[in-house]
């Protein structure tokens, strides 16, 4: 599968999917226009939080995620979604490993200052592209 991930970041500064029919976390990953993929674990109930987040430089030819750094401990190590398998309703629905729970775009956003996209990089990163 041939798949760049600027082609589900949106127009402006990225998009969220989230995975759907999660009931222990709430898994996210966020593609910036950069190329750039952020996957964030968060758990749920009364103290929800962010567990754990890792980066990524963008995905090969065969839809494979290069992360940047492997999580220390294998159970996150596991939670990472590898290879992108599908993408389903005009790439508003990610299918990763083959597995039957896909990730589907919740938000499209303008920044994300957090993770450091500002305004002023944002600037700079549509100026670049040109």
């Amino acid at each position: 599968m041939t798949a760049n991930a600027v082609d589900f970041s949106g127009a402006v500064c990225g998009c969220r999917y989230e995975k759907e029919l999660e009931t222990h976390f709430r898994d996210c990953l966020l593609f910036y226009i950069d190329g750039r993929i952020r996957f964030e674990r968060y758990c749920y109930g009364e103290a929800a939080c962010l567990v754990f987040s890792a980066w990524a430089h963008g995905l090969d030819a065969d839809g494979k995620i290069l992360w940047d750094k492997e999580p220390e401990f294998e159970v996150d190590q596991k939670a990472l979604p590898r290879v992108l398998t599908d993408v389903q309703q005009n790439g508003t629905a990610l299918q990763f490993d083959g597995l039957r729970k896909r990730y589907v775009k919740t938000e499209e956003f303008d920044t994300d200052k957090p993770n450091g996209y500002s305004k002023l990089k944002l600037f700079w990163l549509r100026r670049r592209k040109k």
